[in-house]
């Protein structure tokens, strides 16, 4: 048992944290004492360091070398993460004005004591959270940004309208019923298995949706053609766009989900930005925030390959050098993993088919306490060599390939069993007697590689007419032959990369 708080601030230095902390313990400890001198018993001491000691945990979890680094908005992140991750912590404004009330002492101390040159930061932080009549934190800066033409204010209103009027068809056409099964499937895939719909105020609530439309229009890809959803309009309403309609749908077709921070101010009205994975540079309209501030800002979303426009909702997180580098290595070993089913795959490749993947990876490092978020195993692992030597039995082909819609699978998910099948057919020689049993094998394998709850090996067997047992004896034979993993990096599909990313 803890003697007092002195030993419980010397028990967590030396045991519960984990990486090299941004503060020392002798820094704390001469805090303590001077609240001590001042008159502070020991139930004030304890709560002086039950606040701080909430902060430290946040730090440590970020991996934060320089609590100077810390950005001011990142306070309202620091507020969340310590409601769901502290026992007992309410983010309610008398919690959370305590919360400030202690930090901001031990920020002055520090600056006293030289050990920190500036509390602004963080008093202004303290004051736009918690200086009203409730908490107000700041969900992740979202900034929308429409068209931007060098030609001038006019045009840039006309442009304005049009994209506006393209939004709204956008969104009554992918609202028709020939399309739910997307629209659910794109809201399960945005708001991942461990979230549901948010309960937030409307503001936040429509943030959500925001960032929910721009990843369904231009990320997701619709089971039956695997098109992204605005290529698909695009083709289906060409002959009645106007000319203007046209030529900014082009735009709009050529955006990319980029990664990127400001590299410097060219003028007022621009900025150059830098690719964070390719080098490469770009520029793009002035966002409007001071330049400390944007020095320290990681941007992503859809930008066009001209560098005139920008158009879309692009996202804004304020992070220290640390969490940006942690971010950029889990993106790249998720692209290493992607390079095992796509080999030479560029980085363009593996955000058109998992931009979705980075939006979690953030969120993920951010909100929870994770210190890895991608699964490396997978990377560790070898893989038998396929050689082509035989052509699969197409009567298995085309009986999974027909049957596989019913239970809700893609075109993509098609091409990745279709895969399955081949690699194992040129590994293996089978007679195939009851080409259903090894079609439901097929899918039962597959389904077992990208979700936590397959499909059940019975329901299987009574949709193919094949017994039970031997749905199950294929399985084994094709897992055993191609040496197959929950996971499997040669035939994950957007759900399984998803799935994935949360139960590493």
């Amino acid at each position: 048992m803890m003697k007092n708080v002195y030993d419980e601030v010397k028990h967590f230095f030396e045991e519960e944290m984990a990486n090299s902390p941004a503060v020392r313990r002798d820094w704390v400890e001469g805090f303590l004492r001077q609240k001590a001198w001042g008159g502070a018993g020991e139930d004030g001491l304890r709560d002086n360091w039950t606040n701080l000691r909430m902060f430290f945990l946040y730090l440590d979890h970020t991996g934060a070398v320089d609590i100077e680094d810390i950005p001011r908005r990142e306070y309202s992140r620091v507020i969340k993460w310590l409601a769901v991750h502290v026992k007992g912590f309410k983010a309610t404004l008398k919690p959370v004005r305590r919360f400030f009330s202690v930090l901001i002492d031990f920020y002055r101390y520090l600056a006293l004591k030289k050990h920190v040159t500036d509390t602004s930061g963080l008093e202004q932080a303290a004051e736009e959270i918690a200086g009203g009549k409730r908490i107000k934190l700041e969900d992740r800066n979202t900034v929308m940004r429409k068209a931007v033409d060098t030609l001038g204010e006019e045009l840039d209103q006309v442009v304005n309208d049009i994209v506006e009027g393209l939004m709204l068809k956008l969104g009554a056409f992918f609202q028709q019923k020939e399309f739910n099964d997307d629209f659910q499937r794109a809201l399960f895939l945005f708001a991942g298995p461990l979230s549901t719909l948010p309960d937030t105020e409307p503001g936040e609530f429509n943030l959500f949706w925001q960032e929910f439309w721009d990843f369904f229009l231009f990320d997701y890809r619709l089971l039956a053609s695997d098109e992204t959803p605005i290529r698909h309009f695009a083709a289906a309403h060409r002959d009645v766009f106007s000319g203007e309609e046209r030529q900014i749908m082009d735009e709009l077709l050529n955006a990319r989900f980029t990664v990127f921070t400001v590299h410097r101010v060219l003028s007022p009205e621009w900025v150059e930005c830098v690719n964070i994975f390719t080098g490469d540079k770009f520029r793009l309209p002035h966002p409007e925030f001071d330049y400390k501030t944007m020095k320290r800002l990681l941007f992503f979303g859809h930008v066009f390959a001209r560098d005139t426009v920008m158009v879309n909702y692009i996202t804004s997180v304020e992070l220290s050098a640390n969490l940006l580098r942690r971010i950029k290595g889990e993106a790249e070993q998720q692209k290493a993993i992607f390079d095992i089913q796509q080999p030479g795959a560029n980085w363009e490749d593996f955000f058109d088919r998992h931009a979705l993947a980075f939006r979690h990876t953030v969120d993920s490092l951010i909100t929870l306490a994770r210190v890895n978020v991608t699964p490396f195993s997978q990377l560790e692992r070898k893989f038998p060599q396929i050689i082509a030597k035989r052509e699969p039995d197409a009567r298995v082909s085309r009986l999974f390939a027909k049957l596989m819609p019913e239970y809700g699978f893609s075109k993509h998910d098609r091409d990745l069993a279709q895969r399955l099948w081949h690699d194992y057919s040129q590994l293996a020689v089978n007679v195939i007697r009851k080409p259903g049993a090894w079609a439901a094998a097929v899918v039962y394998a597959y389904a077992q590689i990208n979700s936590p709850q397959g499909i059940a090996a019975e329901q299987l067997a009574a949709d193919f007419g094949v017994s039970t047992s031997s749905v199950y004896a294929n399985r084994d034979k094709i897992f055993r032959v191609l040496e197959l993993a929950k996971f499997d990096p040669r035939y994950l599909n957007e759900e399984g990369f998803v799935y994935s990313l949360f139960m590493s």
